[in-house]
């Protein structure tokens, strides 16, 4: 009894797999259409399987292109982003020409901003989706996903100036003046936020004024002189800060604490 029930479960699996024959043909064509048939039907851990294999027995012909599409979306479906992103790129590296290099390029680049972490994390995969998503910008600038790669790329960018902003506001914390003036300073180079920049620019002047209180004599004046030309610089290009009310405080702190008469620390030079 058993083995008939056993002979009819597997009679029934073999009858619901269709392409199970096909799968094991040595035929190509026969290896192909498992393949696809698998995809179709969503079965795709079997049909990345023989993809992969088609792939390399396609090498050199542009079926090779349509099959390396399919299993970079085979992979994606399988949440496999690594490995569809390195199919993507594939395709895009060994068959330029196909009909499907676009979409490949959009969708590599897409597959790293998937990848994407948290700005608190690792942001390697986001440079890699800016990278791409501006090669593929350059390449395809009325291309069919162009507006949706200008969006990604502005959320990548805007990721990047979190994680830089943050990265600031550590070294802020912790006391780290010196450091905290430079990175906020580099922020200031590029970034396009506006609440962002106003804050940088707010903790730029605060860490260089408490820089020079915690300096030694010798580069307090310097220093003060410096972070004056930050509070000055801020005042004029935020006249209405909620932030002014604060830097200015300190500011007079900062004078009174050095003992800097007026108008001495403006001719002040040097580190």
């Amino acid at each position: 009894m058993r083995r008939v029930i056993g002979a009819l479960v597997g009679a029934l699996l073999w009858g619901c797999d269709p392409y199970r024959k096909l799968a094991r043909s040595k035929n190509l064509a026969d290896r192909d259409s498992a393949a696809f048939g698998y995809f179709r039907r969503k079965q795709y851990e079997s049909a990345s399987q023989l993809m992969e294999e088609l792939v390399g027995l396609y090498r050199g012909n542009i079926r090779a292109a349509e099959v390396l599409y399919h299993l970079a979306l085979a992979r994606m479906y399988m949440k496999d982003y690594y490995a569809a992103e390195r199919y993507f790129g594939q395709l895009v590296d060994e068959y330029p020409l196909s009909p499907r290099a676009e979409e490949a390029l959009f969708m590599q680049a897409k597959m790293n901003y998937t990848l994407s972490a948290d700005y608190d994390f690792d942001q390697k995969e986001t440079k890699r989706a800016i990278d791409k998503l501006q090669v593929y910008l350059t390449l395809y600038p009325n291309g069919r996903f162009a507006e949706e790669a200008e969006n990604m790329l502005a959320e990548m960018e805007r990721k990047l100036e979190l994680k830089a902003f943050h990265t600031a506001e550590t070294f802020y914390r912790i006391g780290r003046y010196r450091a905290a003036v430079v990175l906020y300073g580099d922020f200031l180079t590029y970034a396009t936020q506006a609440d962002l920049r106003e804050e940088a620019a707010f903790k730029r002047a605060m860490a260089a004024f408490l820089m020079a209180e915690q300096s030694i004599q010798e580069k307090q004046l310097p220093r003060f002189s410096e972070a004056e030309g930050f509070y000055r610089t801020f005042v004029k290009e935020y006249p209405n800060s909620r932030f002014l009310p604060t830097l200015q405080t300190q500011y007079e702190h900062t004078q009174r604490t050095l003992q800097v008469p007026r108008g001495t620390a403006a001719s002040a030079s040097g580190d």
